[in-house]
């Protein structure tokens, strides 16, 4: 937890004390009162934890064993200048050795008491490690690390900071086929060259507002690939795609798709969405953190948030389209060090990917101020079968964090699993009815609209062009949403 990507922290032995094969070692001081059964042994060293920036500190300094009976004891030690009974011991399931004068005790059972809990762990409970302890004659720790012997990884800050205007407009080739897919927000593949080889954390920025879609690496040649959608929330108008990294590479485009996606569309007007965002995180929040959530428009019965009466648009058939919630989670903990909110949720549906979309604001557990909208926070896979009778359904789909979402979120990296999702959008019967049927067999033509249609299924779609914008205009008004919620 310490050294990992919530306290991004680190763990000092000083003192004597010395780490080797994950353990920490104590030298044994000199004036041990043991007298075969019973009796006091002191050792000497210190090992501490800082994280969260430093609101995280604990000391834990020169353990003592104090053996009461031949088959129970107490580990005390001193913790913020004052001595703790921190853990029973039970020597009975132990294995105990005697060689040239020193008694062993291997595998002794510690439990941490309530003054541990409270005195040294800030009123947060955990399992102890079983312990070892040799009495002897005074000598120093055995051999091992000294120092800083551990600490929180720099990978989980791959971001570098996003300038608010693009850093480049040129470095960006694209065919004809290709711009023209941005330019209608389908999904692309993009390169840029120039970057180091093998240079990783290059990020794919969009603007004019920046939004930070993903993060890359390069390949040997520096040669750097992104493929995806733009995000469903970008207005119509003029943009600039780029790659930022050692060098920055962009190209200008002008988003056009509305009048590409309106015919087929079906209109929502009511919704539900089910996520527990990450349960250990929501654990560690109540727990160490000694925090919470305060909900806006969102509700939670355990393991999930949930929000309703989403409102939208949706493509069933070509799986494309937004439903927006609204409402906000915001996460405090440690005193308001940690003070995250995630607002405004939404799903974004991508053709064979799906997005949990938010506006993040606060700061990160590392205390850096974050100021987000429209970021991809999670992600999760899209398939025809998430298509039913009455619309469309995720049942407990399985979602990543996006780099977007580690960036804003400053708690995991990118690829980390979150907790699975589940909503259903009830759509009108002539939606949810064709598209369900253009997953069937048969020979494939491609609509106007681009969305892929089966021979045996024509005589099912073919109303829908008949009257155009006769049955568009009616299908933006009769559209209603059917919940389905997902209990735990």
């Amino acid at each position: 937890y310490v050294t990992g990507p919530i306290a991004h922290g680190s763990v000092i032995v000083s003192g004597g004390a010395t780490l080797s094969d994950g353990v920490y070692r104590f030298g044994q001081a000199a004036g041990s009162t043991f007298d075969g059964s019973m009796g006091t042994v002191s050792y000497v060293g210190s090992v501490r934890y800082v994280g969260h920036g430093g609101i995280l500190d604990v000391t834990v300094a020169n353990p003592q064993i104090r053996l009461t009976s031949a088959t129970a004891g107490a580990l005390v030690v001193t913790s913020g200048g004052r001595e703790v009974v921190f853990a029973t011991l039970e020597l009975a399931g132990a294995t105990r050795t005697e060689a040239s004068g020193a008694v062993t005790y291997a595998g002794v059972a510690a439990t941490l008491t309530d003054a541990g809990r409270t005195q040294v762990f800030g009123g947060n409970a955990t399992t102890l490690d079983p312990l070892t302890f040799t009495v002897g004659a005074a000598a120093a720790a055995p051999a091992g690390a000294t120092g800083t012997v551990a600490t929180a990884s720099s990978a989980v800050r791959t971001t570098r900071s996003i300038p608010a205007t693009p850093p480049a407009t040129t470095g960006i080739e694209l065919d004809e086929a290709t711009l023209a897919a941005l330019q209608s927000g389908d999904r692309v593949t993009v390169t840029a060259s120039g970057f180091q080889s093998g240079e990783t954390g290059i990020s794919i920025v969009v603007y004019s507002t920046p939004t930070l879609l993903d993060t890359v690496a390069a390949d040997a040649s520096g040669t750097a690939t992104w493929t995806g959608t733009l995000p469903a929330t970008l207005a119509d108008g003029a943009h600039t795609l780029t790659f930022q990294g050692s060098v920055s590479r962009g190209i200008p485009f002008t988003l056009t798709r509305a009048v590409a996606t309106a015919l087929g569309t079906c209109q929502a007007t009511a919704a539900t969405l089910d996520w527990g965002v990450k349960e250990s995180f929501r654990t560690y929040i109540e727990g160490i953190a000694a925090g919470g959530w305060q909900l806006e428009g969102v509700t939670y019965a355990y393991p999930v948030f949930s929000w309703a009466t989403g409102t939208g648009a949706v493509d069933p058939e070509a799986l494309v389209g937004t439903v927006m919630f609204g409402g906000s989670v915001r996460f405090t903990g440690h005193g308001g060090a940690l003070d995250t909110t995630l607002a405004n949720a939404r799903i974004e549906f991508a053709g064979d990917v799906g997005y949990l979309v938010f506006d993040v604001t606060g700061t990160t557990q590392a205390g850096e101020a974050v100021a987000q909208h429209d970021v991809r926070f999670a992600q999760f896979a899209l398939t025809p079968s998430v298509r039913d009778a009455a619309g469309i359904t995720l049942t407990d789909a399985a979602t990543t964090l996006t780099p977007a979402g580690a960036a804003a979120f400053g708690t995991y990296s990118a690829g980390e699993q979150l907790d699975p999702v589940s909503a259903s959008i009830a759509l009108p019967s002539g939606c949810a009815a064709a598209a369900q049927s253009s997953s069937g067999s048969g020979a494939t033509e491609v609509t106007a609209a681009g969305a892929e249609l089966t021979s045996d299924d024509t005589a099912l779609v073919w109303p829908w062009f008949v009257g155009g914008g006769v049955l568009l205009a009616a299908a933006v008004l009769a559209a209603v949403l059917v919940v389905r919620r997902r209990r735990a």
